[in-house]
């Protein structure tokens, strides 16, 4: 690991070390940093999703890897029932808790700005809720609803077969 970030201000290092690499077009430095990402990740590093419309914390998040470009974390605090549990978050908007004062976030906001795309991080929302009891039947096998007009159709059908049998038995 090159420079790899200590416990404290480690999102901090990575966030500086993106930035000079954008600023430089250093494209040498993005492997060192998603290894840096990755030991963070071993450690259970935990830190600040910041939303940059009011300068605050959104969530309190624990760092679990890198995927897709993105720094992969669990959103541990406050609880978000319609948001998955698992987000891919840019580095930008992640924070060290000793950097989560409005000020600061504010600062941070003025230099990244050029390189952020979104004030607020976009989150993947939860898949719908499934009662675990319930059971998806095979299509075969489920009801299929008959428009009433054909049930008249066939009712129709079968009593015309029934008295034409009546009066073919009557006849002979």
């Amino acid at each position: 690991m090159t420079g790899a970030p200590t416990a404290t201000g480690a999102i901090q290092d990575l966030r500086e070390r993106l930035l000079e690499a954008r600023r430089t077009s250093d494209r040498d430095a993005l492997p060192g940093l998603i290894d840096d990402v990755e030991a963070l990740a071993h450690l259970g590093y935990r830190c600040c999703l910041v939303d940059f419309d009011d300068f605050r914390p959104a969530y309190y998040v624990r760092v679990l890897g890198f995927d897709e470009a993105r720094v992969e974390a669990e959103l541990e605090f406050p609880i978000e029932p319609g948001l998955r549990s698992v987000q891919r978050l840019p580095l930008s908007h992640l924070v060290d808790y000793d950097e989560a004062d409005p000020q600061n976030i504010r600062s941070i906001f003025h230099r990244l700005s050029p390189y952020v795309r979104h004030r607020r991080a976009r989150l993947r929302s939860a898949p719908p809720l499934r009662h675990p009891d319930l059971v998806e039947l095979p299509k075969p096998l489920r009801i299929n609803r008959v428009h009433p007009w054909s049930m008249v159709a066939w009712w129709a059908a079968a009593g015309l077969l029934f008295i034409s049998s009546l009066a073919f038995f009557v006849v002979t």
